[in-house]
Parts: C-alpha cells; sequence; structure tokens
C-alpha cells in the first residue's frame, strides 16, 4: 500500500499551486498535470481535483498570479518618470522585459490561452488590469504630447504587438534574439523610440 502525505487541512490548494508554478517554471506547462501533481506531492490520486477539476483550472490561478504581478511591476515602473512622458511610456515596455527575464516560463501560461469570464473570472479580470493599465499609460502619453487622441487603439495595438512579438521571440527563438537583459533591454528602448518617433513626425506634419 502507497503512503501519502498528510498537508494540513486548508493548505493543500496552496501547495498544489505552490507545486505547479515551480514546475511550470522549470519545464514549462505542456507536460504539467494533476496526476504529475498528485505523485510528486505523494497525495491521493483524487485529491488534486477536489480544488482543481481540470489541468487548465490549475493553469487560471497561475495565469492569475502572473497577471497580477505583471500589472505590480507596470505600475511601479510607471512611477519612475513624469506622467505622460516618454521615458514613462518605455518604462512601461521595460516592465515586460523585468517581468519576462524573472517569470519567463509562466509567459506561456498567460498569452497561450484567452482567458475569459466564462473559463476563469478572477483571471480574466487579472488580465484586464494589465491591459488598463497598459491603455491608461498610452492615452496619458497622447495627452501630454498632443497627438490625435483617436490614435489611441492604434498605438495600444502597435506597442503590445511589438512587445509581444519580441517576448515571443526571446522564449521560443532565442538564437535570433541573444535574450540576455541588457539586449532585450536595449530592444525595447531602440524600437518604442522609433515607433514614438514616428507619431511625433505625424503630429509634427498635422501642425502645418
Amino acid at each position: 500500500m502507497s503512503t501519502t502525505t498528510t498537508i494540513p487541512r486548508g493548505q493543500l490548494k496552496g501547495a498544489i499551486i505552490q507545486y505547479a508554478m515551480a514546475y511550470v517554471e522549470k519545464n514549462g506547462y505542456k507536460d504539467l498535470n494533476l496526476d504529475t501533481v498528485s505523485r510528486d506531492l505523494n497525495v491521493s490520486h483524487g485529491a488534486p481535483y477536489r480544488h482543481f477539476k481540470t489541468k487548465t483550472d490549475l493553469l487560471a490561478s497561475l495565469a492569475y498570479d502572473g497577471f497580477n504581478d505583471l500589472a505590480d511591476t507596470q505600475t511601479e515602473f510607471l512611477s519612475r518618470h513624469p506622467e505622460g512622458s516618454r521615458d514613462q511610456l518605455i518604462a512601461l515596455s521595460e516592465a515586460y522585459v523585468d517581468f519576462l527575464v524573472r517569470r519567463e516560463r509562466l509567459y506561456d501560461v498567460m498569452w497561450d490561452f484567452t482567458w475569459t469570464p466564462d473559463i476563469n473570472q478572477e483571471t480574466a479580470a487579472a488580465g484586464r488590469r494589465t491591459f488598463l493599465i497598459h491603455i491608461g499609460a498610452i492615452k496619458s502619453y497622447i495627452d501630454t504630447q498632443g497627438l490625435d487622441p483617436e490614435l489611441q487603439d492604434e498605438m495600444a495595438m502597435n506597442v503590445w504587438a511589438f512587445l509581444h512579438g519580441l517576448a515571443v521571440l526571446a522564449l521560443h527563438k532565442e538564437a535570433i534574439v541573444k535574450p540576455t537583459p541588457e539586449r532585450l533591454n536595449m530592444l525595447v528602448r531602440s524600437g518604442m523610440n522609433a515607433m514614438l518617433d514616428g507619431y511625433d513626425q505625424r503630429r509634427n506634419k498635422n501642425l502645418h
């Protein structure tokens, strides 16, 4: 007969999340499953299923943690610079690099799935928080720099596409990007400055 570990009452869910987070950050999420969790935690086979009906439910908890970490990082980086400044918008982008370097394996859990409220309301809300911070910084930049307000959606998508694309390449095409923290920050700063220079030129043309 196999033995099982007695995890204190009320602490099993936290232990499962902690294990899963460590597993994902070391191995990625694709091979993670609830049977592996029960085996490695040495608990009964059915124990994880009392808290997470499916692997997706467990991953949603990890993504929730990731989105909140990213949002906190965005907020902290934005606070370092004047509201609506170019430096602040570049800092928003550097927050993505900071998160990517610290939590690289978790990034795929956050973005390989579409975390809608019908899948997990808390995770969807956490993801929306990062989006609203992103949009708020873009709006502040546009207002402060005197750009056309109608550019907000376009700029928000361009900045996000640039950052997300760079993150995916850094994670999955390391030979191309060579993703050291210094190189990623250099790429972010040069790419963002080039993009913002383009928007400044459009503004200046409209003034003449």
